[in-house]
């Protein structure tokens, strides 16, 4: 048996470039080809309306989070000027009362102490409910344990300087109170401006609200004068039958009556 030459170690460290030389040869030489997904094409093909639902729902749901997130926005507005609101009721009361105004650095530490973790200092129990719909917005709060020995102490000192200072203290009470505004009925308008009105209401009445132009108006008033005249002509005509008819039997009869004399 004859045995192959042994490689020498030049062939067999370039043997492998040959394999790879061969397989760049064959991808150079191969054919272009277009493979179709019709898996893919059939699904294009039949999912025009699939889409198109797809995008209407889409942007339903935009629009129902532009109005949710706008009607967010309205609460926290009507919320802030219904606070603004009470602040300014609870400075009127006060001035009302005789009573100094409370500092906005109060305002603000009562603010600090409400947004603080933990159970509240004050020992009432408040219930808050809201109540709100497209146009209104009602926030109801409700104390429990209401103490009323706690206002006491605030008019005991009231009282005293009435008694000390005698009639001065009324006097200031009534100044510091704010002046009602006169209730003064509104005055009928003048002879003048009534007229203008009457005139002004006559000549609106007046306007034509038709859509016809000038020549169907022209028109329609010719037909209705040959109506009439039509109509005139035949109570005319009736009239003058009748009295023609009726002298015929009253000559009849005093014929009649002159023969049976």
């Amino acid at each position: 048996m004859s045995r192959s030459a042994p490689k020498s170690n030049v062939a067999l460290l370039t043997e492998g470039a040959s394999y790879i030389q061969r397989a760049k040869k064959a991808r150079r030489e191969q054919v272009e080809e277009i493979k179709f997904d019709d898996e893919a094409r059939r699904e294009w093909l039949t999912g025009f309306s699939k889409r198109k639902k797809a995008k209407a729902e889409e942007k339903k749901a935009r629009a129902k989070e532009r109005d949710h997130l706008a009607h967010l926005k309205e609460r926290r507005e009507a919320r802030a000027d219904l606070r603004k609101k009470a602040a300014e009721n609870v400075k009127s009361v006060r001035r009302a009362m005789g009573l100094e105004d409370l500092s906005d650095d109060d305002d603000e530490d009562d603010e600090d102490e409400d947004d603080l973790p933990g159970p509240s200092k004050s020992k009432a129990q408040e219930a808050e409910e809201e109540y709100s719909d497209e146009d209104q917005l009602a926030t109801v709060t409700i104390t429990e344990d209401f103490d009323p020995s706690s206002i006491q102490p605030q008019f005991a000192g009231y009282d005293s300087d009435e008694e000390g200072e005698g009639a001065s203290r009324p006097q200031q009470r009534e100044e510091e109170k704010p002046k009602a505004k006169p209730k003064v009925k509104i005055l009928p308008p003048s002879s003048a401006k009534l007229q203008k009105l009457r005139e002004k209401k006559k000549a609106e009445k007046k306007k034509s609200t038709s859509m016809e132009t000038a020549s169907e108006r022209r028109k329609g008033r010719e037909m209705e004068a040959r109506r009439r005249t039509k109509k005139a002509e035949l109570a005319r005509g009736r009239e003058g039958g009748g009295s023609s008819r009726g002298g015929g039997a009253r000559g009849g009869k005093r014929g009649r009556g002159k023969g049976r004399r």
